[in-house]
């Protein structure tokens, strides 16, 4: 398959080998926040050592959230908000599949605003609170095909409190940077 480079609203770098590219990419931040899955595919085919190695080599230091579960939870997401706040991140790196995608747009949403992430749900038993600080920014590098989380501005969030689903489109979560990585 033919590997580019195409920059839309999210600066997309896809095909065979592109995640060794991150590194001569514009950062958004100094300090990431990596979000993964709670299994164990990112760790086991080499994929978080070799963002952790390329976000280094960009000149940014990194903290490492390994809880999102399939369906990630409010619960999840603000154990991860928390984790970002308290080590001053100035931005998230999600990587896996749409699980830790969505759950890394939310962490960068709460870890600069107050309350719990239920109170900015438009839907179901959310308040529909307007959020008030842009979240952090995000770069989406997925390693499974399917939910296009990567380029959109959207995430769905389990709260197990109210049995709900939800999904939230917010305008600033939309990831800066896209890695869709192939082998």
């Amino acid at each position: 398959m033919m590997s580019f480079k195409m920059d839309i609203a999210t600066k997309l770098l896809f095909g065979s080998g592109q995640l060794n590219n991150l590194h001569q990419e514009e950062l958004p931040g100094k300090k990431a926040l990596i979000v993964i899955s709670n299994g164990t595919s990112a760790k086991k085919y080499g994929y978080l050592e070799k963002t952790e190695e390329q976000l280094k080599k960009a000149g940014a230091e990194t903290v490492l959230f390994d809880q999102i579960e399939a369906n990630p939870l409010k619960s999840t997401v603000m154990a991860g908000a928390r984790m970002a706040a308290d080590n001053n991140c100035d931005f998230v790196v999600a990587l896996g599949g749409g699980s830790s995608m969505d759950a890394a747009k939310s962490i960068a949403l709460m870890a600069v605003n107050e309350g719990d992430y239920w109170d900015y749900i438009p839907g179901g038993t959310g308040k529909g609170k307007e959020v008030k600080n842009t979240p952090l920014p995000v770069i989406a590098i997925t390693t499974t095909a399917g939910t296009g989380s990567e380029v959109d501005r959207g995430t769905v969030i389990t709260n197990s409190e109210t049995n709900e689903k939800i999904g939230f489109i917010h305008p600033d979560l939309l990831p800066e940077i896209a890695v869709v990585v192939q082998n």
